[in-house]
């Protein structure tokens, strides 16, 4: 391919596994909203829930969807990702709680879902582009969700979130290509089985003999990357 550098399979697999700032995982982190949340599942089932990043975890899992905003992006409606690996996050999520106001708190809480890189591309997502200000008016109009200021010398920087985004108004998650995050173990566990189906098993007989329990969603809990979070948990 024209202007693509020479790099062999094996040495490009073996840069991905030395390298610690890089993943095969792309994370959508939810924040807590400035109000509780009210909305209606596709069942007809109105819910009600306490104002919390936990919640709209949970309102994106009972949906099955990632819902797209324009606060960031210049009114184009997108989702947006972070490339960088969960353990380097850890650091940014520890910010809360040294946080002396909430305008010093991060807007990226332990809580979200993270998908294949792979995965993500062939749903349209792509890496944003850091450009200088002025560079905006240069960027054909469909590629204009993909840019984002940067400029040092005025303080401009947010390379830190190495961010990927999708253009639209809604991102249908696919449970076999998604792993929820939570802050614990006993959270992991109650959302697993919260969201599971009890299947009944019949052994060859005409009649069930038990059941066992289908998960819909699979998670892991930054308790085991060391991150210990002590806030109210609340759905």
């Amino acid at each position: 391919m024209p202007g693509v550098p020479e790099l062999p399979e094996a040495l490009a697999r073996r840069i991905r596994l030395v390298r610690r700032d890089m993943g095969g995982l792309l994370f959508h982190f939810t924040r807590t909203p400035a109000s509780p949340l009210r909305y209606t599942l596709p069942d007809g089932t109105d819910v009600a829930s306490s104002a919390s990043a936990s919640s709209v975890l949970w309102k994106i899992l009972r949906e099955g969807t990632l819902l797209g905003t324009g606060t960031w992006t210049d009114g184009e409606e997108c989702i947006c990702f972070t490339e960088a690996p969960i353990h380097e996050f850890n650091s940014v999520f520890s910010l809360v709680e040294l946080a002396a106001s909430e305008e010093e708190r991060p807007r990226y809480e332990p809580y979200g879902v993270a998908v294949p890189k792979e995965w993500l591309f062939r749903q349209g997502g792509r890496p944003v582009i850091y450009d200088h200000p002025d560079a905006a008016g240069g960027f054909r109009p469909e590629q204009r969700y993909r840019f984002v200021p940067y400029d040092p010398a005025a303080g401009i920087d947010f390379t830190w979130e190495r961010e990927w985004r999708v253009r639209g108004r809604a991102l249908r998650l696919d449970p076999r290509n998604a792993l929820v995050v939570v802050p614990s173990a006993e959270e992991a566990f109650e959302l697993v089985y919260g969201f599971s189906e009890l299947v009944p098993e019949y052994d060859d007989q005409p009649f069930p003999t038990g059941a066992y329990h289908d998960p819909r969603w699979l998670a892991v809990s930054l308790d085991l990357f060391g991150l210990s979070w002590t806030e109210p948990l609340d759905r």
